[in-house]
């Protein structure tokens, strides 16, 4: 039971207080791209928690199961829920339900990723009738008064005429730029990962927080790949021009306009002071930590349930009780 306490406590702790102190003391604005990479450990760490814990409790709680290794039965015959009713409902339910969470994550991967590539391509579909390609900035033009801006996963990046109507030469450099950064990082499967991965369990507040971090972390590394190319202003005024027109990029695809502009504006002019390479250093050794801990404690749960039983208090005194209760068996 150690190995179910110590996965279970684990989950328990990263869905609570995960979110609180990465909002609160975490730097995600000045460290976008290291905690897009953190998000997906804490939660696939909390799931796989969750599961292996309910898996650990149904090792020791079912017979059929703890008889498979001679140390663990020893062990589990101590337990004072050993070979009772009670202990075999628990041991069901523990079975029940990790097998349950493991369906339904697959569920929601499977789901979550078809129902994208269904809306991206019947989104596509409709674009080959209604826009018409730019051969020279090798972009989609769809003929719609509002500006945005926005890239499908295939590769195609979506323009509409009022976007080009309101942007300069650089303007116009840095909304592209930032559109084919979404492309090269694959954005799009990072955040149907996020989405899956929210739906497995909805009432997770670490699970809806790493989705909508994970949202907004997108747009930031995408305006810092348009800002290395053309400068922080030029960035600030194409977002200005394109998230003050009022229209928003259809489901399943990203755009430069589809997250709230005035913090963006404000990382990006440098008010957020930036931090230091002592700062950098602590932020990434806290995430290989962080990183290393769930399969530390995945570790030390396997060897307590493996390692040697300590002997029954009950069958102290008598020599001949273990070899009786073998031969029993």
């Amino acid at each position: 039971m150690i190995a179910a306490l110590i996965l279970s406590g684990y989950a328990a702790l990263v869905a609570l207080a995960a979110p609180v102190l990465l909002r609160r003391y975490w730097p995600a604005d000045r460290l976008p791209r290291l905690t897009l990479a953190l998000l997906p450990v804490l939660t696939c760490s909390f799931l796989v928690a969750a599961v292996t814990s309910g898996l650990a409790v149904a090792v020791t709680l079912l017979s059929g199961l703890s008889e498979l290794d001679p140390a663990l039965d020893a062990c589990v015959d101590q337990l004072p829920l050993a070979d009772t009713p009670t202990g075999a409902l628990l041991g069901r339910l523990a079975l029940a339900v990790s097998a349950g969470l493991v369906l339904r994550t697959l569920y929601c991967l499977v789901t979550t990723f078809a129902t994208a590539r269904r809306r991206q391509a019947g989104h596509a579909r409709m674009l080959r009738m209604l826009a018409v390609r730019d051969e020279r900035l090798g972009v989609l033009v769809l003929d719609h008064p509002a500006p945005a801006c926005y890239c499908l996963p295939g590769g195609d990046i979506v323009i509409t005429s009022g976007a080009l109507s309101r942007l300069d030469g650089p303007q116009l450099e840095a909304v592209l730029q930032h559109e084919r950064a979404h492309l090269s990082g694959r954005h799009h499967l990072i955040i149907a990962l996020a989405t899956a991965v929210r739906r497995t369990v909805p009432r997770v507040r670490l699970l809806s927080y790493a989705e909508a971090e994970t949202r907004r972390l997108v747009e930031l590394i995408a305006d810092d790949a348009a800002v290395a190319r053309t400068g922080a202003r030029t960035v600030v005024a194409a977002l200005a021009a394109i998230g003050t027109g009022h229209a928003e990029p259809p489901e399943a695809t990203l755009g430069i306009g589809s997250s709230p502009l005035l913090t963006r504006v404000q990382r990006l002019l440098g008010l957020d002071r930036a931090l230091s390479r002592r700062g950098r250093i602590a932020s990434r050794a806290a995430v290989g930590v962080l990183a290393l801990l769930p399969v530390l404690l995945l570790t030390i749960s396997a060897r307590s349930l493996l390692r040697e039983c300590p002997p029954d208090p009950d069958d102290a005194g008598r020599p001949g009780a273990a070899v009786v209760r073998v031969v029993t068996r």
